[in-house]
């Protein structure tokens, strides 16, 4: 599957999560036990280990993430923008993955998911928190 279809599937759980106001991590069991959810055991263990780590830094994510937004608040964007720069933003944190790769996925996601402007407003955001960490 490869990591870019991991992220896509990590995006899935996330939205969910967000959409039934609920922790991802009982979300996660649930999720990739569905027929419709076929993952190798190399992505299963990248979302498992994402979504264990999201969820234990999510007050810091969203701080850098509001810190970082002009004119919004994190509770005002969509859900699609939420999930998607949590996500975008643990990586960036977490410094395993290149920023240019977390920057690319993010936004092609953003494209696919997103509304028409998503992926500008993703990208911004990104860039920002980027220079910021330096």
């Amino acid at each position: 599957m490869g990591r870019k279809l991991a992220r896509e599937e990590l995006f899935k759980l996330l939205f969910e999560a967000e959409l039934n106001d609920a922790n991802p991590v009982d979300v996660l069991d649930g999720f990739l036990e569905r027929e419709e959810t076929v993952l190798k055991k190399p992505e299963e263990e990248f979302i498992r280990s994402y979504v264990l780590g999201i969820g234990k830094k999510k007050d810091e994510i969203k701080k850098v993430i509001e810190d970082n937004m002009e004119n919004w608040s994190f509770d005002r964007i969509g859900n699609v923008e939420k999930v998607l720069l949590q996500f975008a933003v643990y990586e960036i944190l977490d410094g395993e993955v290149g920023h240019e790769i977390v920057v690319n996925e993010a936004v092609e996601l953003a494209k696919i998911y997103g509304d028409e402007k998503s992926h500008e407003f993703i990208n911004g955001v990104l860039a920002k928190i980027i220079k910021k960490l330096g």
